[in-house]
């Protein structure tokens, strides 16, 4: 493959960063304005959770077809295809006379998200195979900022401008981080040729069925499984379980989850660096999985006691999340691997996000209480201690297939 000129590099990297930066707008801008978007399209209550099972799902799907598109289109035609089509389905949501409307556009930009998912580790691979840490950890930080922001400005835009505007105004970004790929074309199809070289020595793609023959993709998998899924429960569940067990008031119960939140920050910068050096998989791992075990048995025993230290806990636990982005590049030998195995631990990934907070749910419903819902999360928590003896061996995910 030949070297990207420096010029190449940097428009690329400042392509990655953007790109991430709208790729959780959709996700976050919605629920904050759902009683006054309900004024005018009924929303509240089940038509609300029901947009709320939309990402998960429809990322596992998108990142199951996203190996395929990306070597179909070229990855820098995807990216700016993908960014492009989430600024379309903003505008798409903010004009929905209907909450039908506003379901399928939530529906499209979310499965463009999911392919988005797949393609930024690729892109790291492919640009900055000697950064993968520092580059990993910066656009980390951008999809924090991408779920923070809405909910930190899109009332105020709202109360401003109107729901309206205010869902449709995200379209900016995603527009802009657009903007580098499109520049970038002539060069992606320039290295076309040797690419295609490229892919006659490696398989059409990597098979899902053969991934699960690697203890190394099966284990980044089952982190980024398990750290999905921590996120996703907390999120949906953390405010009424502790208004219920911790004897938290609902503004104390609402600001623990608001503390949860905001160590995804620290942990994007921190994580991604440690996690490509060598030794410093398993102990990362370690930490999760002990920081997982704290907050849920203290949630457990000692509810009453502390329970925001917990939650600090809680918030620490899902640190396998940015692990595992690093992992996808720095345990394949090229973009191409890495699309497909990113494309293997997120379709697989946000299938169990996706079912973690409805069997915690059910277990509630049947059992009027926390107690086996917090036991079946120590269970998913436990799940990622193999993951630590896999990778200390630091293989590499194609030289486990062959």
């Amino acid at each position: 493959m030949p070297i990207p000129p420096r010029s190449v590099v940097i428009l690329a990297l400042t392509g990655i960063i953007l790109f991430s930066l709208g790729l959780r707008t959709g996700v976050a801008a919605l629920s904050p304005l759902a009683s006054i978007i309900d004024l005018d399209v009924a929303l509240v209550g089940l038509p609300l959770g029901a947009l709320g099972t939309i990402p998960p799902i429809a990322y596992a799907f998108g990142a199951s077809v996203t190996p395929w598109f990306a070597r179909r289109v070229g990855i820098e035609w995807a990216a700016s295809a993908m960014a492009l089509l989430a600024a379309l389905t903003h505008l798409w949501r903010g004009l929905s006379p209907t909450y039908a409307s506003l379901f399928a556009a939530t529906v499209v930009m979310m499965l463009a998200a999911g392919v988005g998912n797949v393609i930024v580790p690729g892109l790291v691979k492919l640009y900055a195979p000697h950064a993968i840490g520092p580059v990993t950890a910066a656009y980390a930080t951008g999809l924090s900022v991408s779920s923070a922001a809405p909910a930190l400005v899109g009332l105020w835009v709202s109360d401003a401008y109107g729901w309206r505007f205010s869902l449709a105004s995200w379209a900016v970004v995603s527009f802009i981080g657009a903007l580098p790929w499109l520049f970038l074309l002539p060069f992606a199809k320039a290295r076309g040729l040797a690419e295609a070289e490229l892919s006659t020595t490696l398989p059409a793609r990597l098979p899902p069925q053969s991934l699960w023959k690697s203890p190394t993709a099966v284990s980044i998998m089952i982190i980024f499984s398990v750290s999905s899924t921590m996120a996703y429960t907390w999120f949906a569940l953390l405010p009424v379980m502790l208004a219920d067990i911790s004897e938290l008031s609902v503004a104390q119960a609402a600001g623990s989850l608001a503390l949860f939140a905001i160590f995804g920050l620290p942990l994007a910068l921190m994580v991604p660096p440690l996690a490509i050096r060598k030794g410093w998989a398993p102990i990362l791992v370690g930490v999760a999985v002990g920081s997982g075990f704290v907050g849920v048995a203290g949630l457990l025993f000692i509810p009453t006691t502390l329970p925001f230290l917990w939650v600090v806990f809680l918030g620490i636990a899902p640190l396998a999340f940015h692990l595992s982005l690093a992992l996808i590049g720095k345990r394949t030998r090229n973009h191409l691997a890495a699309l497909d195995v990113g494309g293997f631990v997120n379709t697989m990934g946000y299938f169990f996000a996706a079912v973690g907070p409805l069997a915690v749910g059910l277990l509630f419903q049947l059992t009027g209480g926390w107690t086996l819902g917090l036991v079946f999360m120590a269970i998913v928590i436990a799940c990622q201690i193999p993951a630590m003896w896999v990778l200390s061996k630091e293989g590499y995910i194609e030289d486990e297939l062959v």
